[in-house]
């Protein structure tokens, strides 16, 4: 890959440096509408005096009402009515594939639109040279075009008024994929996982 090519150079000092081991870092969801209103999937959304600042208290009690959702509510079997699988941060190959990996043989709940949508036509090609195209159709998955297709609502891929949606997309402010629309940020696993069951999941609890 190319970014294995990008490496500091020998010798170079750095003022901190911190390691992270990425098996203990749980899959994180948005629940608010802003990228900044995340947490782990497991947790609840936070209480207001979570937050010190009346600007951010304001912002947090707007965010809830636009999202039809509580202080202290689990997001964990939260209803889904579409799923995005897709945009310029989530849909590299190596996404695709996570996301196949879990659809597999596997169907898309009842009632729930799925979309995968490749971020570039090399991409595109790259899956179909794979097969996973055909992995997201059989789950009952629409595979589209690469372009920006419901990260910004263009055309007719958008949602409805208080529809929700679990997004791989990376903004989720008021009426990003569509006017009344609700998005949950989360990653393509997640995603994937949640098209299955068409509630918000945790993907540990799905065998791949």
């Amino acid at each position: 890959a190319k970014w294995r090519a990008l490496t500091t150079d020998e010798g170079a000092t750095y003022d901190k440096s911190i390691t992270l081991n990425a098996a203990d870092l749980e899959p994180m969801i948005t629940y608010g509408t802003n990228p900044g209103m995340g947490m782990k999937i497991t947790d609840r959304i936070p209480p207001v005096e979570s937050f010190t600042e009346a600007s951010q208290k304001a912002a947090f009690e707007k965010a809830m009402t636009y999202m039809g959702l509580q202080p202290g509510q689990s997001l964990l079997g939260q209803k889904v009515d579409v799923v995005f699988i897709g945009s310029c941060t989530n849909s590299r190959i190596s996404d695709l594939r996570l996301a196949a990996d879990m659809l597999k043989g596997r169907k898309v709940a009842n009632g729930t639109r799925v979309m995968v949508v490749p971020g570039s036509q090399d991409v595109k090609k790259q899956a179909e040279h794979e097969g996973l195209d055909k992995i997201f159709k059989e789950a009952g998955a629409e595979w589209r075009e690469a372009g920006c297709s419901m990260c910004i609502a263009m055309n007719s891929d958008q949602l409805s008024p208080g529809q929700y949606a679990v997004s791989t997309s990376n903004r989720n402010f008021e009426g990003r994929q569509g006017k009344g629309g609700r998005t949950f940020l989360a990653s393509p696993i997640t995603a994937a996982a949640s098209a299955i069951s068409g509630v918000v999941t945790d993907p540990r609890t799905m065998q791949v």
